[in-house]
């Protein structure tokens, strides 16, 4: 059933959801690996919630989940996933300063590439401001761009996903003086 979801909604917005099928298991189980038993988790991009199943079954007890999606049908299959330490929200990741303060770890299935120049841009900026960021995408290609604001960035390949992908592992040069952490706050 979420196939045919998965794919109706690629035929309707394809620049959107940018792959006819979701994540594979291997794929997902290969991205939460690095969580390394974070608190607070943002994914961005999380479809029909193939990457949001093992992220809540790596995620402590006493852990938050929030899951940006701007696809109302995804986020009909997503509020069916019962976890109290999930959190669905129907806006585009760019907003998500509006609802989260701080964070541990922004998992990504956004498809950076498909997006335009300057929305790419943001979303890449405001990540860089979480402890950890994991994205993932079809081309090996992102890896200039993040080198442009993360102080490490580790690629691992993934063939056993269709089409096979990148996950990007990144983590954020330190905080200079006068540039805010994720949520404004000083530290």
């Amino acid at each position: 059933m979420q196939f045919a979801s998965f794919f109706s909604e690629y035929i309707k917005h394809p620049k959107q959801v940018g792959s006819l099928v979701g994540s594979s298991k291997s794929l997902a189980k290969k991205m939460v690996q690095e969580m390394n038993g974070t608190l607070n988790v943002v994914e961005f991009g999380p479809g029909t919630g193939s990457l949001t199943l093992e992220i809540l079954k790596r995620l402590p007890k006493n852990g938050r989940l929030t899951c940006f999606e701007i696809n109302s049908n995804f986020c009909k299959t997503l509020e069916s996933i019962k976890d109290s330490r999930l959190t669905v929200i129907n806006d585009d990741a760019q907003n998500c300063e509006r609802y989260v303060d701080e964070l541990d770890c922004i998992i990504s299935g956004l498809p950076l590439t498909l997006f335009t120049k300057s929305k790419r841009e943001k979303i890449i900026a405001l990540s860089s401001r979480s402890k950890l960021y994991i994205q993932f995408q079809y081309t090996p290609f992102l890896r200039k761009k993040l080198r442009c604001y993360f102080q490490h960035v580790k690629i691992k390949f993934v063939p056993l996903n269709f089409p096979p992908a990148f996950i990007y592992i990144c983590k954020p040069r330190p905080i200079a003086a006068g540039r805010q952490p994720f949520g404004g706050k000083s530290e």
